[in-house]
């Protein structure tokens, strides 16, 4: 299956890099539209059919797309747009929600896939990190699927120590998790998979692979 990804469309994405300016960018606002915003909606709306009868039932249009534009009022960094396309697949089709989701960048190198929970707050987290400590055996399937898909969660988000009120769990079998701030897994996206037309297939396979960490985390918040 193809979509409108070509050289050009990294082209730009490099361009943009190079030339962060309002000049610069609405000199090639339909480029990037035509190129990179189009087709990357339609990825989104594919990957939705495609997901709907599986045990991912996840959501994704323009309407789950980020703004190129970039929200400077609280950042030093003044650079007016971002220099990649992104979106989500959530469960409600929309961006402002707490539960599981997918998220999809496409950048100058290629991109990323993340799945999972992404910089929950305590109270948001502390479910899972119960059902956790409840159903230790349960989570361990969760990792083990991971592994399956050749995933793991991302350890880069993490507390030094236990959370407060968790302290009595450093001894747990999953405590190295119940420190985790964000439960993600990550996958890259080389050019080859936007440029060859793979990124669907890529999107489902990933999906399916993160299939029981969405629902663990769903379970939890439940």
């Amino acid at each position: 299956m193809s979509f409108n990804f070509t050289r050009k469309s990294f082209d730009l994405l490099e361009g943009l890099e190079e030339n962060n300016d309002k000049e610069w960018y609405h000199e090639h606002k339909e480029d990037f539209k035509a190129y990179l915003r189009e087709p990357f909606a339609d990825v989104l709306e594919r990957a939705s059919d495609r997901l709907a009868d599986t045990a991912t039932p996840l959501i994704g249009s323009a309407k789950t797309m980020f703004r190129q534009n970039r929200d400077m009022r609280f950042s030093k960094d003044k650079s007016p747009y971002n220099t990649q396309i992104s979106g989500l697949l959530t469960s409600s089709g929309t961006k402002a929600e707490k539960s599981g989701l997918i998220y999809l960048q496409l950048n100058a190198s290629g991109g990323m896939l993340a799945c999972g929970f992404y910089q929950l707050k305590a109270a948001e987290l502390a479910p899972i990190r119960d059902r956790m400590i409840e159903k230790p055996k349960e989570f361990s399937k969760v990792l083990k699927d991971l592994k399956k898909a050749d995933l793991s969660l991302s350890h880069e988000d993490t507390l030094k120590t236990m959370p407060r009120s968790y302290e009595e769990y450093s001894d747990h079998e999953h405590a190295d998790c119940i420190k985790l701030k964000s439960l993600i897994a990550e996958a890259s996206l080389p050019k080859s998979t936007w440029l060859e037309g793979d990124v669907l297939e890529r999107i489902v396979s990933y999906a399916v692979g993160c299939a029981s960490l969405l629902a663990f985390g769903k379970a939890a918040r439940e």
